[in-house]
Formats: structure tokens, sequence, C-alpha cells
């Protein structure tokens, strides 16, 4: 069990396996102060900056739910949660917090049904909080394009089967250019699961225009060996990929009973951030905060 005084004790039996332990994560975030002081660090780790004139000292207000930074300068006011996935919410810090624990979760991550009953909150709250997250993964993945040495090919994610060997594409099955940087040493350094829109596929082949896209989108424009298959679910001969793809799969079909065409992308995009910040052995949960707490979802999804 685990108490975060949000009224009573909530289960949380399924998190034994987390990277960051219970007690550790309970102890680090019982009040929200806590969680305030967390959030100034990873927001301003140099100190209070401005957002508009970059000024370094403030007036504190502290007569809200979240205290107010007002510029000595030119007076502007800033929120600790304005331009991260919080600004604007109700909901406290400390199920925010929650939240963030159960998405950095190792190959389990979380639906809205689950957070819903973890926080004691709406099932429309909870869909809101894993998109404004699921977005800002999706914002920074985009901006990390694959280098060193890149390999991969296309494939498909299908809600109602795990199988990649039939060359058959039904409606169900929505294709994807899987990817991964490699070191000298053929060592896994990151990897990219990318949806291929329909605008790139004829007669139920890929066009050649296909490659170029995903390559100018999502590999260092300094990269010169790279190695990307195009015919149909096929791959160069990289075990590692092959079983990161079934990995993702398993775990979409798992945990979200199947994703549909429209919001796939972010679901890929969040097991591949967990998956690269596992392979460079980067604490999930510390960086997920520090990634929620520097993006403004206000204009991701105005």
């Amino acid at each position: 069990m685990l108490y975060l005084n949000m009224g009573k004790d909530i289960d949380l039996n399924l998190l034994s396996n987390n990277h960051l332990d219970i007690k550790a994560f309970q102890n680090r975030f019982k009040t929200e102060e806590d969680c305030l002081q967390f959030i100034y660090q990873s927001k301003w780790p140099g100190g209070f900056t401005c957002p508009r004139c970059a000024n370094k000292q403030a007036y504190v207000i502290r007569s809200r739910r979240i205290p107010l930074y007002e510029c000595r300068n030119c007076r502007h006011q800033a929120s600790l949660i304005t331009d991260t996935v919080m600004e604007g919410s109700r909901t406290s810090l400390r199920k925010w917090f929650l939240a963030f624990y159960l998405v950095s979760r190792i190959n389990q991550g979380t639906n809205a049904v689950k957070l819903s009953s973890f926080l004691q909150i709406t099932y429309k709250t909870a869909w809101s909080m894993l998109r404004k997250i699921r977005h800002a993964i999706s914002h920074i993945d985009n901006n990390q394009p694959l280098t060193g040495i890149v390999k991969g090919g296309t494939t498909f994610y299908s809600p109602f089967s795990n199988s990649s060997s039939t060359l058959d594409l039904y409606l169900e099955q929505k294709p994807v250019f899987a990817a991964v940087s490699l070191n000298r040493n053929d060592v896994p350094l990151q990897v990219k699961i990318k949806t291929i829109t329909p605008a790139y596929i004829s007669n139920n082949s890929f066009l050649p225009s296909v490659r170029l896209h995903f390559i100018e989108e999502h590999v260092s424009s300094d990269n010169e060996d790279i190695n990307i298959e195009t015919k149909r679910f096929r791959f160069p001969r990289i075990a590692s990929l092959r079983k990161y793809i079934r990995d993702a799969r398993t775990w979409i079909n798992q945990t979200f009973n199947g994703i549909g065409s429209k919001y796939l992308q972010l679901y890929l995009d969040e097991f591949c951030f967990r998956l690269n910040l596992q392979l460079r052995n980067v604490p999930i949960f510390q960086h997920l905060i520090h990634v929620c707490t520097r993006t403004s979802i206000t204009k991701l999804l105005a």
C-alpha cells in the first residue's frame, strides 16, 4: 500500500518492480510542498528566470494554491506550472506526480481506467492528464533524431496479432517505420517507431519517397551510415529491433486492448521514451518530470 495523503490508501502493488522504490517515492513526495520544490528545481535549476525578460529576481505571491512569481523588473507573473503539462489543471500536484510515476514504469505504463481508480478522479480527467503527458513525450521524441549507425525498416502494428510474417496489409494493420541507432559494437542506443501515413502508400506498397521522408524527419542530418529497408515488412537482421517491435505491440495490446490509428503514434512514442532512457540507464521518473515541467502543453495542443 502507498499512502500519499489523498484521503485514503491507494493500492499500488503493481508498482513493486518499478525502477524507483515505492518507499523512496512515498518519502520524497509526501506533500504538495515537496512537489512544488521539485518542480521549481526542474523548471528553474539556476533559480527563477522571468520568461518575458530573463530577469533573475522575483517577488513570491503565496495567496494561491500554486505560488506566483512576479518579476521585479517587468512585473510579469509566472506560476510554477505555467508552460508545463499541469498548466490550468485543478488536480493536486501529488496526483500529477503519481501519474508521472505510473507512466514511468518500465514495460507497463498505465491507462486512463487504472489511473482514474488509483487517483480517485474521473475517467475524463485521467484521460486528459495522460494525453498531455504523452504529447509532451512525443514532442521530445520528435526533437531527438537518430544518430550514429542507423538501421531499420517497415513493419506494422496490429491490434489482433503479434505476428509480422504476413505480407498482406489489412485495414486493422497500421504500417510503421522502425529504426535503431547503433554504436560500432552494434549496441542499441536509441529506437524510433513511427507510423506511415496513407500518403506514402499506393496499391498496398510503399512509395520510394517514404524512406526519404523518414530520414529527413527522424535521422540526424550529418549521418552517413544509414541502412533502412523499404520493402514491406522486412528488416536488416537486427534481433534487438525485432524484439522491441514485438514488445511495443504486446504492451499496447495488453495495456490498452489495442489502439486506433488516431492516437497510435503517441503510444509508440511513449514506449520508445521509456525504452531509450532504459538503454541509456537514465532514471525514467525524474526525466519524465523534467520533460513535463519544460513543455508548454497549451502551445502543443493549440
